[in-house]
């Protein structure tokens, strides 16, 4: 699911993004970044799916966390 349809259906169920945060004691920031794919969180992502009837990897299409990785410079002069 794309977050904005994460969060609509966490709206629709009676759940903010807050809420959620001080369920789990976690900062709204950590919540958020979740529902984006940029952390992870078994905990935010197990009770997200139990509030929306869904399992977790139909929420979430889990790729791996890729890295930015530096330049390779290859010595090749134009």
């Amino acid at each position: 699911m794309h977050p904005e349809e994460i969060k609509a259906a966490l709206r629709i169920k009676g759940f903010t993004l807050a809420a959620l945060a001080q369920e789990l004691s976690l900062s709204r920031s950590m919540v958020t970044q979740v529902i984006h794919g940029y952390a992870r969180s078994k905990r935010v992502e197990d009770r997200i799916a139990q509030i929306l009837s869904k399992s977790v990897d139909a929420i979430w299409k889990h790729k791996p966390v890729l890295r930015r990785a530096k330049a390779v410079v290859t010595g090749v002069v134009a």
